[in-house]
């Protein structure tokens, strides 16, 4: 990989979580996974194959957890080794209190499109 991964793919990724708008969300989801990528959450034991899998899960988890929480996100961290991202990332309350903090491990095909995320949920 080049310089890969951008501050742009770090932002698009992150805004697979939070864009309000499902299509634009699903456009997003589209955009950067491989079509055969997979998600496995750890708190939920679970892994979804494919972008209409992952897209579900993901709007689940925004109607469910975000949309109209008033909650955001950031990355405390970004790690890189070979095509391997690890993302840690905080949820703040609107008060500014984190209330949520993970780990995404994300790997990458030859296209640069993601191959797999590994969500780690509960970390400190």
């Amino acid at each position: 990989m080049s310089t890969f991964p951008s501050e742009q793919f770090t932002r698009d990724y992150l805004a697979t979580w939070t864009e309000p708008e499902d299509g634009r969300r699903n456009d997003r989801i589209n955009a950067l996974w491989s079509s055969d990528g997979t998600l496995s959450v750890s708190s939920l034991g679970i892994t979804l194959s494919g972008t209409d899998a992952i897209a579900t899960h993901i709007t689940g988890v925004h109607n469910d957890l975000i949309a109209g929480k008033g909650l955001t996100f950031s990355y405390d961290q970004q790690l890189v080794s070979g095509e391997t991202l690890l993302l840690r990332w905080s949820m703040r309350a609107p008060s500014g209190d984190v209330v949520g903090r993970g780990i995404d491990t994300v790997t990458f095909d030859a296209d640069e499109r993601v191959r797999t995320v590994h969500m780690f949920m509960g970390v400190e």
